[in-house]
């Protein structure tokens, strides 16, 4: 998608709107545009809270802002990505109980083990839409589940065949020390979602969530408040 192929025009009160046949990107803070939106899921990894200052804003707030900022999901259908574990207190304090949590588990710097949570409230996957990779396809047993037609692995609540972004990936953006890859998103979409469905992204970033959903059938409403996030997805989506 070329940058010319995109609609571009400014609300001066707050916000400029990016629009294509997948998205419609807001500039602001969510807490100000989201009532007057219409969506059937929340998919985002938010700020984690932690203090660290970006170019034009700072992720700090006060425990009970910070809890707030989740109430706006109260009855919604969410998906929060989240690390470190320790938000996941405030997380369910400000939206509620979880429906389902499950773990995204991947290599960090080499050998080293991590994992990050997937959070669903008021949904829950499904695992029989999506299948896991068979990692030994030279095994007998998974040859003849091939043959048979079998398309991947079942899915259980943790996986592992998905990697974080390291720094000398194509789809790394310099300026994200936490992008999330595609490739995650597209398979909670699946799990989730329906094609069609509209997914908001409360704190759009560098846009992964973007590009999932117009590889797999879905709308894309983003918001975020940094100028230099947006400047860098509208970079990535026109390369």
């Amino acid at each position: 998608m070329r940058m010319s192929s995109l609609l571009l025009y400014w609300d001066y009160n707050r916000m400029a709107t990016f629009t294509d046949d997948t998205l419609t990107l807001y500039k602001g803070d969510f807490r100000e545009i989201i009532k007057d939106l219409e969506y059937d899921y929340v998919l985002t990894d938010p700020p984690y809270n932690i203090n660290y200052k970006y170019p034009d804003y700072e992720d700090k707030m006060d425990e009970n802002e910070y809890i707030n900022m989740f109430s706006h999901f109260q009855g919604v259908k969410t998906i929060i990505i989240h690390y470190p574990e320790a938000i996941v207190n405030y997380i369910c304090e400000g939206i509620g109980r979880v429906s389902k949590l499950i773990a995204w588990c991947y290599s960090n710097n080499g050998s080293a083990k991590a994992h990050r949570s997937i959070a669903f409230f008021n949904c829950s996957p499904d695992f029989n839409k999506v299948k896991q990779p068979y990692k030994n396809t030279n095994d007998k047993r998974i040859k003849k589940l091939i043959e048979n037609g079998s398309e991947g692995a079942r899915m259980y609540d943790w996986f592992n065949d998905i990697q974080m972004i390291k720094n000398v990936s194509k789809e790394k953006i310099s300026s994200f020390t936490n992008q999330i890859p595609i490739k995650l998103l597209e398979r909670i979409l699946l799990m989730t979602t329906s094609q069609g469905d509209t997914i908001l992204d409360p704190f759009f970033g560098s846009g992964s969530l973007y590009f999932a959903c117009k590889n797999t059938g879905r709308k894309c409403i983003g918001i975020e408040q940094s100028q230099q996030h947006i400047d860098s997805f509208m970079e990535r989506n026109a390369n």
